[in-house]
């Protein structure tokens, strides 16, 4: 993860916590599998292979109404770029230390949700029958700033299985080195606390970055049409 906060003693403990959390699952809690068949859709049917009662946040529309019913409004960017002679992330330490008492106790918080990050297939795994697969998140330009989703939790192994039908022809294209790309569509709950982080890129664009932590329950994998 790109660190745009500061080495304050607040910040260094925020960040060991977002180490932590990243790095597992909660204690006698089973990650769930990321061995999942791989499904051929078309792209206005993304919304329809998301279960009866799970939110989706794939659009930047979603995500900005999620966000309003969640948090409000948006944060006023302006006023949380450090000045001169400040402690370096202070801002943005007490802004988000602030959301999330606010937060605390929000129905939201325990909605379940989903959310897509792109990847592509890569070795072929004979033992499941499918790929393993390269992941990254997906950056989305809201009226917020920019949303990117990180997942908490993750799978040991992720493994998309296609069917018998289009194995051959995805075997045959990364054998001639052509690239395949995949959708991954997470779907869980919002870490309780400290659930959403708002920060501002370091990238030289300075925009504001907004990112949901979201505790993973289910994966799945679809290859859209036309790809």
């Amino acid at each position: 993860m790109r660190s745009f906060l500061s080495t304050s003693s607040g910040v260094i403990l925020f960040l060991s916590w977002v180490f932590t959390v990243s790095a597992g699952y909660p204690t006698g809690i089973e990650p769930p599998s990321g061995i999942a068949p791989l499904r051929v859709i078309s792209e206005p049917t993304l919304h329809s292979i998301i279960e009866n009662g799970v939110r989706p946040l794939v659009t930047a529309r979603e995500q900005e109404l999620y966000l309003q019913e969640l948090d409000g409004s948006p944060p006023n960017w302006d006023q949380l770029h450090d000045e001169e002679g400040e402690e370096m992330g202070g801002r943005l330490f007490v802004f988000n230390r602030e959301r999330d008492e606010v937060r605390e106790g929000h129905a939201l918080l325990t909605q379940r949700i989903a959310f897509v990050w792109s990847g592509f297939l890569r070795t072929y795994q004979p033992q499941h029958n499918g790929f393993s697969v390269a992941m990254g998140p997906e950056l989305t330009p809201t009226e917020w700033g920019i949303v990117r989703f990180k997942p908490i939790g993750l799978p040991d192994e992720m493994v998309a299985v296609p069917s018998p039908d289009i194995l051959p022809s995805l075997q045959a294209k990364l054998s001639a080195g052509e690239t395949v790309e995949v959708g991954i569509l997470f779907t869980g709950r919002l870490v309780p606390y400290e659930s959403i982080m708002y920060g501002i890129s370091h990238d030289g664009s300075e925009q504001g970055m907004v990112l949901p932590f979201v505790q993973i329950e289910g994966v799945e994998y679809f290859l859209q049409l036309g790809d």
